[in-house]
């Protein structure tokens, strides 16, 4: 069994800590919930020092606790006012003893930006009100490191419903709040809380400053009411915590840094286990493979895996102390036993986008695998070609390799499974052996949209190199393909096409050893003949013939060709 959840209580002999990264790959999973224990008594929690390798001690500070509040993470799919924002990857909902932000859904985007804030809806009786910001606020940025300085601005502005007491009537008030936000990220170090003590802490001292301007419908349109300038600070204190949230605590002062207004810190969330039993297809237990846990929705450019483990001698896996929250689980069994098999998601499925994902409960079992195989190849087509990072879609590096990622093959329209490899240390991937045929070929990184999957043919030995793939902000993107065609064999004769696929035209060449009678055509996708190229005796020799310099338009042709009445067909795709 794998236990994966773990608070680290460490001695405070250290003299010395690393700096701590945090990442935006420690971002909430949906259904997650993230308690928050509040304290508003002013004295009792303290502003906390700053530098490196820091010791916060907070355990004893919390001892006028005020209320606990769950803060719970949705699809923001799922939730009743989604089409104010439908960008939105996900929401949150909170409760909790502060005005606007009591009874409030929040939406916003994760991505490897990291967290951006897109508004929130209040369904507090005397607000029930939508706040849209715009540009969106940043909440957590994708990466932060010691002495990082981090600027922001946003505006939000909303209606609040009945608000604005005024000659014994109330009216509607527009609410629109500018907001600023500067952080340095100034201290790191070992912070304790009641729940106990973390390592590889980051400390960031965010200065705010929110203008807020009312206005009053009287009846006549909007009309100035007053102004709030507000100015004050927070101290985040973050860690990558990989199942809950990265945010241990926080604090809100004075522009003077001497005085708490109030606090808070996390909970960790309901804790369960996942587990189950995968099968070969022979219904007999697989007792050699990886178990890999995937976060739902995750949205980030890296092979997002949680955690891993094995499956045992009965074909039995179990994730334990997992908080409860919405995961994806494959099974990459051991190719040396069981060749031919495939990576393998919950729901017996090759691929996330269609496989099951499982919700954490006190102990969710029962999700069990099938393993599926793909057929053998041993035709003469092959495709090959990379997976990097770009910097257009992506924080980390241009041109960075990403290994260890599934490329899978399936035929087309079937969907039935070919072959399926990974890429390497530097990124690439190449598979041989292919039969002719229709194809997709599918990057498979959980979470990012499949925008640069691709279709493509095998006919006579098609080599299809080159076919690098750039990853980034929230999906694939193919680039650079090129595409040859291996020449056909007739008895007599040796026939290609290129390019293939072309832009303007082709090239239909054809080199024949004896004269022949040759005829060639070109249909269309649903049989009509659109061009002949030839229909004569030919001598011995090359013969070129041009396809596509007229009004053809762009689509998949076929070229049917008849040498001495041995027939051969060729694919073209006219982009």
């Amino acid at each position: 069994m794998k236990k994966i959840f773990t608070i680290f209580l460490l001695a405070f002999g250290f003299s010395t800590i690393a700096q701590p990264v945090i990442e935006a790959t420690y971002l909430p999973v949906h259904n997650t919930i993230i308690r928050q224990v509040y304290d508003t008594v002013a004295n009792d929690l303290i502003v906390p020092t700053k530098g490196a390798n820091q010791v916060w001690d907070y355990s004893w500070r919390y001892t006028n606790v005020l209320d606990t509040f769950d803060l719970k993470t949705f699809d923001a799919a799922t939730t009743p006012h989604v089409n104010h924002f439908p960008n939105a990857t996900h929401a949150s909902f909170l409760r909790a003893p502060f005005s606007f932000a009591d009874s409030v859904f929040n939406y916003f985007i994760v991505d490897t930006n990291g967290i951006q804030n897109l508004g929130y809806f209040s369904e507090k009786k005397e607000f029930d009100t939508t706040f849209i910001s715009s540009p969106t606020e940043w909440v957590i940025p994708f990466e932060m490191h010691y002495l990082d300085h981090i600027y922001d601005t946003s505006v939000t502005e909303g209606i609040l419903k009945d608000y604005y007491f005024f000659g014994g009537s109330y009216y509607d008030i527009k609410y629109i709040s500018h907001r600023t936000k500067d952080m340095l990220v100034d201290g790191y170090g070992t912070l304790s809380t009641p729940l106990g003590t973390f390592n590889d802490v980051l400390l960031g001292t965010e200065k705010q400053h929110v203008l807020d301007s009312f206005f009053v419908d009287l009846g006549a349109g909007w009309t100035y009411a007053y102004l709030n300038d507000k100015y004050f600070h927070r101290f985040h204190f973050l860690r990558n915590n990989t199942f809950a949230t990265s945010h241990l605590m926080q604090l809100n002062s004075d522009t003077a840094e001497t005085t708490i207004s109030f606090g808070w810190y996390t909970l960790p969330a309901d804790i369960g286990s996942i587990s189950g039993t995968v099968y070969d297809t022979t219904g007999m237990p697989v007792t050699n493979g990886d178990m890999i846990l995937y976060r739902e929705h995750s949205n980030f450019t890296k092979n997002d895996i949680l955690a891993t483990t094995i499956v045992d001698g009965a074909g039995n896996y179990q994730f334990d102390s997992i908080p409860y929250g919405e995961y994806r689980i494959a099974c990459r069994p051991d190719l040396q036993v069981y060749t031919n098999a495939m990576t393998t998601y919950v729901g017996d499925t090759t691929d996330w986008i269609n496989c099951q994902t499982v919700i954490t409960t006190a102990n969710s079992s029962g999700n069990d695998i099938t393993l599926v195989y793909h057929e053998n190849q041993s035709g003469a087509g092959s495709i090959a070609g990379s997976l990097q990072f770009d910097y257009s879609y992506s924080k980390k590096g241009n041109g960075d390799p990403i290994p260890g990622i599934d490329i899978i093959i399936e035929k087309t329209p079937s969907g039935k499974n070919v072959a399926e490899t990974r890429s390497g240390i530097a990124g690439g991937f190449n598979m041989s052996g292919l039969n002719d045929g229709d194809y997709k070929l599918f990057v498979d990184i959980p979470g990012l949209n499949m925008a640069g999957s691709y279709d493509f043919t095998i006919n006579g030995g098609t080599v299809v190199s080159s076919l690098d793939f750039k990853i980034g902000f929230d999906s694939i993107h193919p680039v650079g393909i090129s595409t040859t065609i291996e020449p056909v064999n007739l008895s007599n004769s040796v026939i290609k096409a290129y390019p293939n696929p072309f832009s303007t035209s082709t090239n239909i060449e054809i080199d024949i050893k004896e004269k022949s009678n040759v005829k060639i055509n070109v249909y269309d996708i649903i049989g009509n003949k659109v061009e002949e190229l030839i229909n004569s005796e030919l001598y011995s020799g090359i013969h070129k013939f041009n396809f596509g310099t007229k009004n053809n338009s762009a689509g998949i042709y076929f070229v049917k060709i008849n040498i001495n009445g041995e027939q051969e067909e060729l694919k073209l795709i006219h982009r």
